[in-house]
């Protein structure tokens, strides 16, 4: 197994307007002091449309002059060992003391947050995968979370219906010898299964086929629960099908309404509120 190292990481924070306390992830700059690692990594300033978006009265000029300067600025400590060499614990402070004298707080446009530790193994890799987290938010697109904003999106409207109090959250349905969380489960306290399980399904897939996958996974969960005569009274499956793309995603999505109707499992699109609260009512 490969050793893991000791990663220090910091966010580089663009706030035109300290006044304001606003601000927006631009960069990140990773040092692993074992083996003298030090490296950076900024937006793309071909992409400003963030920036932009957030501070539209600004001079683009500012945000490009500033990234330019800090980029310049730790140019002279990037570090990118090739070898595996690990550095004597001497070495390793003094790396340390020059991580810690980049983020020192400044007064600055550019500001950096509180330094964080990560074990990594490869820490390129490492920089790159925080980038990707806290700048380019790489896990918005992954469809696991969209499910959970899905869910955050229907927790407000039960909620401002007066209806969440109904709902466990993230509940398990099944018994000892099958059971899988529901984000929103109905029980009464006289009966052995639940009354009622919403399910969220994020739709919007990169191709037919995961489309078609997901669905049959929940497919066959609803299967199984039935099976064991643990499932919920009522179930309703909340859908978001897909947004743009081939016709086959389309395709894909219709078959998947098909394939619940034929299993009897009741679904709306996610902007069905009226729906959703009148199941939520019963």
């Amino acid at each position: 197994m490969t050793k893991q190292l000791a990663c220090h990481y910091s966010v580089v924070r663009f706030a035109p307007y300290p006044e304001t306390d606003e601000f927006v992830n631009v960069g990140v700059v990773l040092a692993c002091p074992a083996i003298g690692y030090l490296d950076f990594k900024r937006a793309d300033l071909r992409r400003r449309g963030r920036v932009g978006r957030f501070f539209p009265e600004l001079d683009a000029n500012v945000y490009s002059a500033a990234m330019n300067a800090w980029a310049d600025s730790l140019k002279g400590y990037r570090n990118v060992p090739t070898d595996a060499q690990t550095l004597n614990e001497c070495d390793r402070q003094r790396q340390r003391e020059v991580f810690k004298t980049i983020v020192h707080p400044r007064e600055s446009i550019l500001f950096y947050s509180n330094p964080r530790v990560i074990l990594s193994d490869d820490p390129a890799a490492t920089l790159d995968e925080v980038f990707g987290a806290y700048v380019e938010r790489r896990f918005a697109h992954v469809p696991e979370y969209q499910e959970r904003v899905m869910c955050r999106r229907l927790e407000a409207v039960l909620r401002e219906a007066d209806l969440l109090q109904r709902y466990l959250l993230d509940d398990k349905v099944g018994d000892d010898l099958y059971q899988v969380r529901f984000p929103f489960v109905k029980r009464t306290p006289s009966a052995s299964r639940p009354q009622q399980a919403i399910k969220a399904l994020h739709l919007d897939r990169n191709n037919p086929t995961e489309i078609l996958r997901h669905a049959d996974e929940w497919r066959g969960v609803v299967s199984r629960l039935r099976t064991f005569n643990t499932a919920p009274d009522e179930l309703l499956f909340i859908l978001q099908g897909p947004r743009s793309g081939e016709v086959s995603h389309f395709r894909a999505f219709d078959q998947v309404q098909h394939d619940l109707d034929h299993d009897r499992i009741p679904h709306v699109g996610a902007d069905a509120k009226p729906d959703i609260l009148a199941f939520a009512a019963k």
